[in-house]
């Protein structure tokens, strides 16, 4: 697995609506994510917001991380099996 790519920071607020979480992003960051879908030829990048382990009052509370995990890839695709006959002579 490659290095880790962090990038950007967010924060719990409560508003009277609910809770909602803002993300921020610096121009370095944006570049990260850009580099990344670069090297693997990817339209898309998925972030995992992280909550910090230990908080400092007034500062961001959680951190985002690009989401590098993508499917293994099988040879073949197994082929659907076919219903078995039971000799029921239903209807249906």
């Amino acid at each position: 697995m490659s290095e880790k790519i962090y990038c950007g920071s967010a924060r719990i607020i409560k508003t009277q609506y609910g809770e909602l979480t803002k993300v921020s992003f610096h121009k370095d960051d944006i570049n990260k994510i850009v580099k990344y879908m670069k090297d693997n030829e990817s339209d898309w990048a998925n972030l995992v917001v992280k909550e910090k382990r230990e908080k400092v009052e007034g500062k961001p509370t959680h951190y985002l991380e690009v989401d590098e995990w993508k499917p293994t890839q099988q040879e073949t695709p197994p082929e659907p099996k076919e219903p078995e006959d039971n000799n029921n002579d239903l209807p249906f």
